[in-house]
């Protein structure tokens, strides 16, 4: 797939909050720039009507077990390399995450580069 085309991707309510949140700490952290992954973000923000920014250890905590209670979903455009820069993100999330939480990013980061072929593996 070249870097143009767009796909898209179902997203739960929850996976998008874990998308969301691994964009917000991966930015702070430099690994992204900046522009891209607030577009990002905004966008899923503004899809799924959230308000919030909560770090992923801070929703996986608030919601427990219910957390991926919400499973409405919206079916979100990206190109290749949002793809990628998310797969990046969530990996990035995915190694300082409490065990609880590594298997459902590792879920997410795995949906995104299957679906759009990109391969950052948990860095």
């Amino acid at each position: 797939m070249s870097h143009s085309n767009n796909e898209s991707l179902e997203l739960t309510r929850p996976e998008a909050r874990v998308v969301i949140s691994a964009l917000s700490e991966h930015r702070t952290r430099g690994g992204t720039p900046d522009e891209q992954a607030l577009n990002v973000r905004e966008h899923l923000k503004e899809e799924f009507g959230f308000e919030e920014d909560e770090s992923t250890d801070v929703l996986f905590e608030q919601y427990g077990e219910g957390f991926f209670s919400d499973t409405s979903s919206e079916m979100v455009t990206f190109s290749e390399r949002e793809a990628e820069m998310i797969a990046t993100a969530l990996s990035r999330v995915e190694n300082d995450a409490p065990d609880g939480n590594r298997e459902t990013i590792r879920d997410v980061r795995s949906r995104f580069e299957n679906e759009f072929d990109v391969n950052v593996g948990a860095n």
